[in-house]
């Protein structure tokens, strides 16, 4: 009974609930009390003094090396033919021949379209046979001049109406020649406005005709930009969205900045003899700007922007060390650096923004270009990067895919 008493009064204590002790029940109550105490006391006190064990940070790190980089910018335009023109006509007249397809390659001086020509043709014939007339004439009075039969004042009238006639003769046939549409220069007819039959007069659009065999790219510098461009330097060029790059030179720079926009035209000519690239595009041109070797280049992502200026993570005896970075010219995904690194450090250039100075990091990965790419990345990104790639101890000669836009119209 005792110990059924004992129980209750444990439940009620458990349950907050007032418990009325008399002389019997005290020795319980005690008893309870002191349990209570005894367990209390022997729970496990915390040690303050542990440590906690850090993880280390998985990280790939680039093996810093002197690089060489081929400075360059970019600049950007519409790419058109180097010549092309809309030929009209020079006479009236119905067409009576189109002789050259659209699309079709013609060569200088070809006939494209024929007007009617049969009364040019009898104009021309007309002066041909007065010409001939008069140079008898002519002939003959030069002759009773010299014998002294016929004055100063007929010699020069018959010499005048040979003059007229030799002129009228030279007009006739040029109209019947101009009757005949021509090539103007070596190229491909790439519109006809007129149809077979149909009436056309001077000034009227007939064909356009446009030499596609060199392809002019126009586009604009500033007056800091021009100094690094000269006549004749090699350009790589993409147009529009090919990604297969063009050779070109510089064929014009000019020598006054536009009164609009202060720049200063410039022109990059690219042949195109096989017919392969097409006008009509926004076209990118790389020119080179200067060539740095034996330099600490870094990719830009490894740098972190904070409060003291940019940063960077280094790997020395396992552990992150932040260095204050002094930033040099910048080309594509890649960035010099001037002070703060040294050759032979372990730049961190993955899993950086996740770590603190000191603290704990494994190198996982080590980077294979200097751009922190590994032979493990997609081709998306090894891609993306490749026209900023420089490869240790050479100068970038990628094709264009990433470089930075410099100038445009």
């Amino acid at each position: 009974m005792m110990n059924h008493e004992l129980h209750n009064k444990m439940l009620a204590v458990a349950k907050g609930t007032k418990i009325v002790t008399t002389s019997r029940t005290m020795p319980a109550v005690l008893m309870i009390a002191v349990l209570m105490i005894v367990g209390v006391g022997c729970e496990q006190a915390p040690d303050l003094n542990e440590k906690v064990q850090e993880v280390p940070r998985n990280v790939r790190v680039l093996n810093l090396a002197g690089e060489t980089i081929d400075q360059f910018f970019e600049i950007s335009g519409p790419v058109a033919p180097v010549r092309g023109a809309d030929l009209s006509a020079q006479e009236s007249g119905p067409v009576v021949d189109i002789a050259v397809a659209k699309g079709a390659a013609v060569q200088a001086g070809q006939m494209i379209v024929e007007q009617d020509r049969n009364i040019l043709r009898a104009e021309k014939d007309e002066a041909a046979a007065a010409l001939e007339a008069q140079a008898y004439n002519v002939d003959k009075v030069r002759q009773l001049h010299k014998a002294g039969k016929v004055s100063r004042i007929e010699l020069l009238t018959a010499e005048s109406t040979f003059a007229q006639a030799q002129a009228l003769a030279e007009i006739t046939a040029e109209r019947y020649r101009r009757a005949g549409i021509q090539a103007p220069f070596a190229g491909v007819v790439v519109e006809r406005y007129v149809e077979l039959g149909q009436l056309v007069v001077p000034g009227m659009p007939v064909v356009r005709v446009i030499d596609p065999y060199t392809l002019k790219l126009e586009a604009y510098l500033t007056d800091q930009q021009v100094r690094w461009v000269t006549e004749g330097e090699r350009a790589e060029v993409l147009l529009g969205e090919s990604t297969a790059a063009a050779s070109g030179h510089v064929t014009w720079v000019g020598f006054e900045a536009d009164r609009l926009t202060g720049k200063f035209k410039v022109e990059v000519e690219i042949p195109n003899p096989d017919l392969t690239l097409r006008s009509g595009v926004i076209g990118r041109a790389r020119l080179g700007k200067n060539l740095v070797q034996d330099v600490v280049a870094i990719p830009r992502d490894a740098v972190l922007n904070g409060r003291v200026g940019p940063t960077a993570y280094v790997v020395e005896n396992d552990h992150a060390v932040l260095r204050q970075l002094v930033l040099g010219e910048s080309q594509g995904l890649m960035v010099i650096v001037t002070d703060g690194l040294n050759k032979g450090d372990q730049l961190v250039v993955r899993g950086h923004r996740d770590l603190r100075e000191g603290g704990l990091v494994k190198i996982t990965e080590t980077a294979r270009t200097a751009d922190g790419a590994t032979a493990a990345d997609p081709v998306e990104v090894t891609d993306s990067g490749a026209a900023s790639r420089v490869p240790t101890g050479a100068a970038d000669t990628a094709g264009l895919n990433d470089g930075d836009v410099e100038a445009g119209q």
